[in-house]
């Protein structure tokens, strides 16, 4: 059996490890949001459900898109409401299928 002193200073180098991995990914992810906000004027979500639409021409339903981002039906719906309003996305109602504009 391994020595619980070792097990101790183990567990803290992984602490350590995975505490320097979060600020990194949040270093990143800060750095994203900036240059997509200054870049192309949107947010990451936005993105998010955009790169999500591109990779699935035939369109998703939301429960599907809702899933595949990890998110609740309702951030979803109020993402894709804001990008059908700016001309960016459609919906059609096959289950309230959101497709990307492009491909229709």
């Amino acid at each position: 059996m391994a020595d619980p002193v070792e097990d101790r200073e183990l567990a803290r180098q992984r602490l350590r490890l995975w505490v320097s991995m979060l600020k990194s990914v949040r270093s990143i992810e800060t750095e994203l949001r900036g240059r997509l906000r200054s870049s192309f004027d949107t947010t990451l979500p936005r993105f998010d459900v955009l790169a999500a639409l591109h990779a699935a021409p035939q369109g998703l339903t939301m429960t599907d898109l809702s899933q595949q981002l990890m998110v609740s039906n309702g951030n979803v719906t109020g993402i894709v409401d804001r990008l059908v309003a700016d001309g960016m996305a459609l919906r059609q109602n096959e289950e309230t299928t959101a497709v990307p504009f492009a491909s229709r």
